[in-house]
């Protein structure tokens, strides 16, 4: 009889006469060594690595693929019957060597799932492809039915790296290297394109600019010149204005000259008429006046005249008519007194 009591990430199962008698994790029992099966499945999970070296590519490249799996068994009754989990007190390494024979068997299966994947794939493309085949490789072993009849789930599948050979590799690097010195060549190429462009676009914008410039100078200049023609066809206008006042003034004033003229004219002719009248009766008078004078005595008519005239004005016409008939006198002797009085009469006839 022995006892036994294992720890709690050990699901038992005691097997009794090809019957399962007892199971369950971390049990502590009583068990006859002679009589008694124990199986001892671990609960925990465990990392497997793996490494497949020489994998052809689908243009005939060789590369190797390392990753790792975590997995866990499930379902203990198919791993116990698929897998040596027997317990033994004598043998301690026996569960390790059992769980090395598991990550075998599940490395074997994602072997043959990445053979099938790299087979798809050219070099270049498996190379980049690290992440997308893990989950290809972990989509498939969870569908695979032998990872299923071995009571495993498949917890986690990483691509840790795709290498090709040295000769392969070297040879992608010049043509990653090529490629790179291309798109550096590319970029400066762009680079300066971009800078050309941009002093175009420059360009063209201060082109755009002096365009626009010199047609708001010219509109500005436009402008001036119909103000300047505005201002002289006003100017214009206010003259021809102030010449057709002028001209309409002048026409008054000329009409008003020539109304005043036609009145001068009429008073001119209405003053010579007048004139006429004046000048017929004044020779009327005077011709009447002669015709009466002309039936007087012409001795009666100078009496007359003489009647109311001074006596130093009768004396000097006694001379004036003594100086008539100065031929007939002899000699005429005159005394101061009489000289004074003849000059004083001819003073006043002046």
């Amino acid at each position: 009889m022995g006892f036994k009591k294992f720890n709690p990430n050990e699901y038992v199962i005691v097997i009794k006469k090809g019957q399962t008698v007892k199971e369950g994790s971390g049990l502590s029992l009583w068990f006859n060594e002679l009589s008694t099966s124990i199986m001892v499945v671990p609960q925990t999970a465990f990392d497997g690595d793996f490494f497949f070296d020489e994998l052809v590519t689908s243009d005939y490249q060789a590369v190797s693929v390392q990753g790792n799996t975590t997995y866990m068994i499930t379902d203990y009754a198919k791993a116990a019957q698929m897998l040596d989990f027997s317990y033994s007190p004598n043998e301690k390494n026996k569960q390790e060597q059992t769980l090395k024979v598991l990550e075998n068997r599940i490395n074997n299966i994602i072997k043959a799932i990445v053979i099938r994947e790299v087979s798809r794939k050219d070099i270049r493309s498996i190379i980049r492809l690290a992440d997308e085949m893990a989950g290809e490789v972990q989509q498939s072993l969870q569908s695979d039915e032998a990872v299923a009849k071995l009571g495993v789930s498949i917890i986690a599948v990483n691509i840790l790296g795709i290498a090709p050979k040295s000769e392969t590799r070297k040879a992608l690097e010049a043509a990653a290297r090529e490629q790179i010195l291309k798109e550096q060549d590319d970029a400066i190429y762009k680079r300066r394109n971009a800078a050309i462009e941009q002093e175009r676009v420059i360009r063209e914008n201060e082109i755009s600019t002096e365009i626009a410039v010199a047609e708001k100078e010219k509109e500005k200049e436009e402008k001036e010149q119909q103000l300047r023609e505005y201002v002289q066809k006003c100017e214009l206008e206010r003259k021809m204005k102030e010449m057709r006042a002028e001209l309409e003034m002048s026409e008054t004033s000329i009409q008003s000259k020539i109304e005043i003229e036609k009145k001068n004219k009429e008073l001119s002719e209405l003053s010579a008429a007048s004139e006429r009248i004046k000048a017929d009766a004044k020779a009327y008078a005077t011709e009447k006046m002669v015709a009466a004078y002309n039936g007087l005595n012409e001795k009666l008519i100078e009496a007359c005249a003489l009647a109311d005239t001074d006596p130093s004005s009768l004396m000097a016409r006694a001379f004036m008519k003594i100086g008539e008939n100065a031929g007939k006198i002899g000699t005429l002797n005159f005394t101061p007194d009489m000289l004074d009085t003849i000059a004083a009469g001819l003073k006043r006839n002046d």
